[in-house]
């Protein structure tokens, strides 16, 4: 790997003593010293990363600092998200990372000033479609009258992987965050002679949700110390976090504000909020005086106590050194980024392969003490033992294309996940459907979790068949009385609908919320669990659940030519093809979409799906007429964006739906709008993702789909071709390098004239299997602009 000795590379020589230090008020000087000979990481990729990707539009994205999976994501909150803003546009919905460009409503350019900043908050989520977390707010300030929040003017941002910073106007205050895994560290610099002031807010929450803070307890411990509790609900309900801050400056004086009273002042060693008077407002008002030098603030989270927040801060940030944890941040960014190498394509390409690779390794993240201690979704503590207990999991969203890229990219971490996923439910009773820092939200349908972990069974990792078929059976045999330590509000949510599924005559009942699309995602998960069961080698549940995953089929309204809701105890169809409006979008049949989207998601057998639309011609016809229907059909929920025709890729489940042309008489309609899809839905501008984000899922399309191929039906271990966007991609694996290579490609040069896989055919339908992939080797593509020379699928 060459060394290229860009600012980014400099700050971290330097920064980790390549050329010497000395850490006393976090001035560092420099001496000769002998470079090392091991290899050093090319950190040019940094260069290819911009966080501001997604902050505007519903890309829901947040621009702070965060290192690959880690527990703390400290970044700004501009928007509480409480109502609705018609002067900036911004909304609820808008508030779900706790971040929003609003510069373009504002004044028209980026450069528009008067956008407010609450303050830095350690935890958020990145791209989802609800709102939580905001956790342990702290805002700079030198006037009494800017405590509140305070503006900042766009072209004072600079957020990178792993660093944020942003000037204040009010008191000219430059911000400056940075993070390693369980610690945010920010450095705060104050104009010459100012008072030197911090606020401490647990009250703060990101409020879309109908979230508050439920109780705090907090505590100055010396005049460099102070801890803390906070217990909030929201989405993620019962949540309970512990802090652990330290600053590189005494505190001279404090004051505490309790539930909405006067602040009075902090006594040392008082504990405010005890168990038996909890407070649910606890906010501190820290004054260091005035002075020459920085406030650097250290604050370790921990899910388990005080306790294990200090340990956290003392392992991982020991001393002041706000350089150093930069600088390691980076580097941690850049040793994940260099498993993919890619070189062609345009500097707007590179930065949204290399954006979409960060935030495709925001998370799940790592939940847990550095000591190992962690709290289930029961709220136990548990002792990790050789492994790591993750947190974050929107598995409906990224059981499609985020895990199937690690079991490539990253297949030790693909392990890693699928197994925590198997100890979730071996703890607690279910798989996790959409968890987030210790509690389950049941948030989506389904139990999208069997696909994920199937995938990996299939692809030969190292993940226990029977205990993965065990785990998968538990959430597919759901009952209520089956598991009384689960919360009623979380199984209310996890399963609805799914017990009225099964026991009504293999229908869904009444046609009732969401019915069709509850129907055909059992039925494809059934089939992920028949996978797992072949493989464990248990014939009675392989035909059991083989069984159930055509029973979505009853669904089918030929006459319609769409899955339609059916009445209550039998099959008849409740719709008729004359009244039926496959564009209606309204809930009460579909999730975050209408019956164009949903007819593709019978994706564990395709060949089925084409037989009941037609055979091959009618399944070609059926796809032109998705994506030339009218756009402005029906009413559209909020998460369907990104239209071509009813095709919306801002949504997941059409993610998989323009590979299907590789099933047809048009196979080059896959590389075609493949190319409009990467030139319309992703720019490198804040507005640049056209949906969600989704915890990776947005990300890892467009990373798995540049290199030229895709997953269609996750435990399924094939992909299919696709249009690649670089003239070559190197995998980094395990047992070899993986080279995907397309000559004569451009932005004209769309079409595939040939590929081959090491050295041979593709398979049926342009595909090859994981095991082609797994041992190193060649995908090879020769690109032409000529759609006549276009590489046609083998359909037979």
């Amino acid at each position: 790997m060459t060394f290229k000795l860009t600012p980014i590379a400099i700050s971290l020589v330097l920064s980790l003593g390549l050329f010497g230090c000395n850490n006393d008020n976090n001035n560092q000087t420099q001496a000769e010293v002998t470079l090392p000979a091991t290899p050093i990481i090319d950190m040019g990729v940094l260069n290819y990363i911009d966080p501001m990707i997604g902050t505007a539009a519903s890309g829901h994205t947040f621009p702070g600092a965060v290192v690959p999976r880690g527990m703390v994501q400290l970044s700004p909150d501009t928007f509480k998200g409480t109502n609705t803003d018609t002067e900036t546009g911004q909304n609820p919905w808008h508030s779900a990372s706790g971040y929003w460009d609003a510069s373009d409503y504002v004044a028209g350019d980026v450069l528009a000033t008067d956008l407010n900043i609450y303050g830095f908050s350690h935890t958020h989520l990145s791209g989802t479609g609800a709102t939580d977390l905001g956790d342990i707010l702290v805002l700079p300030y030198s006037d009494d009258a800017n405590r509140e929040n305070n503006a900042f003017d766009k072209a004072t941002e600079n957020a990178s992987p792993g660093y944020y910073s942003v000037v204040l106007n009010n008191g000219n205050i430059k911000a400056e965050l940075t993070t390693t895994t369980r610690v945010g560290v920010h450095r705060y610099t104050y104009q010459q002679g100012a008072d030197r002031k911090i606020k401490l807010d647990l009250a703060h929450t990101l409020a879309a949700n109908n979230g508050e803070s439920l109780q705090n307890r907090v505590e100055l411990v010396d005049e460099y110390t102070i801890r803390g509790r906070r217990v909030s609900t929201g989405w993620f309900q019962g949540q309970d976090i512990f802090f652990y801050a330290q600053f590189n400056q005494p505190i001279a004086h404090a004051l505490i504000a309790r539930d909405g009273g006067e602040a009075m002042d902090m006594q040392m060693g008082a504990v405010y909020g005890s168990i038996n008077s909890p407070n649910k407002e606890q906010i501190t008002y820290l004054d260091f005086g005035k002075g020459d030098q920085p406030i650097e603030m250290r604050v370790a989270l921990s899910p388990v106590d005080w306790d294990g927040a200090q340990k956290n801060l003392a392992a991982e940030t020991p001393t002041y050194n706000f350089a150093n944890v930069k600088a390691n941040a980076e580097l941690a960014w850049a040793k994940e980024l260099a498993t993919v190498q890619v070189k062609g394509g345009s500097d707007a390409e590179k930065t949204n392969f290399y954006t979409a690779m960060y935030h495709a390794m925001i998370a799940p993240v790592e939940y847990q003490d550095v000591d190992g201690r962690y709290r289930d979704l029961l709220g136990s503590v548990r002792q990790a033992d050789g492994y790591k207990n993750y947190s974050v999991y929107s598995t409906w969203d990224t059981f499609r294309a985020v895990h199937p890229l690690l079991t490539i990219t990253n297949p030790q971490h693909a392990t890693d996940l699928a197994n925590d996923l198997i100890r979730k439910s071996q703890e607690t009773g279910l798989l996790p459907k959409w968890e987030g820092y210790g509690e389950e939200t049941g948030t989506m349908i389904g139990y999208p979790a069997t696909a994920i972990i199937g995938d990996a069974v299939v692809k030969g990792l190292d993940v226990n068949a029977k205990d993965a078929l065990e785990a998968a059976k538990k959430s597919a045999y759901y009952r209520p009385y089956d598991f009384p330590q689960i919360p009623d509000h979380t199984l209310q949510a996890v399963m609805a609908g799914q017990l009225s599924y099964y026991e009504r005559d293999k229908c869904v009942g009444l046609p009732n919320w969401n019915s069709v699309s509850y129907a055909l995602e059992f039925s494809y998960y059934d089939w992920t669990i028949a996978q797992m069961a072949k493989v464990a080698g248990d014939d009675a549940a392989y035909k059991e659940f083989n069984d159930r995953a055509y029973w979505s089929l009853n669904h089918w309204d030929k006459d319609a030519g769409f899955f339609v809701p059916v009445k209550l105890n039998s099959c008849e169809k409740e719709f008729a093809s004359d009244v039926f409006n496959p564009y209606s979008s309204d809930a009460y049949w579909y999730t975050e979409g209408n019956a164009w989207q949903w007819q593709w998601t019978f994706m564990q057998d395709i060949d089925k799906l084409t037989e009941v639309m037609g055979g091959t011609e009618g399944f070609n016809t059926k796809l032109n007429d998705l994506f030339t229907a009218d756009a402005n059909g029906g009413e559209n929920h909020q998460d369907m964006t990104g239209f071509i025709g009813q095709y919306i890729h801002g949504n997941e489940p059409s993610h998989h739906v323009i590979y299907l042309y590789n099933r047809t008489n048009e196979s080059w309609k896959t590389q075609e709008y493949l190319d409009r899809v990467y030139k319309e839905f992703y720019k490198p501008t804040p507005d640049g993702i056209i949906g969600n984000e989704d915890v990776g899922q947005m990300s890892a399309w467009y990373i798995m789909s540049a290199m030229g191929f895709y997953q269609v039906t996750p435990t399924d271990p094939t992909y299919t071709i696709g249009r690649p966007i670089f003239d070559e991609v190197k995998i980094k694996l395990p047992t070899g390098d993986f080279t995907i290579t397309a000559d004569n490609n451009s932005s004209d040069n769309k079409y595939v004239k040939s590929v081959l896989i090491n050295g041979k055919p593709l398979n049926v339908f342009n595909s090859f299997e994981h095991s082609e992939i797994k041992a190193g080797g060649t995908l090879h593509f020769v690109m032409t602009a000529d759609k006549s020379q276009a590489m046609a699928a083998r359909l037979n």
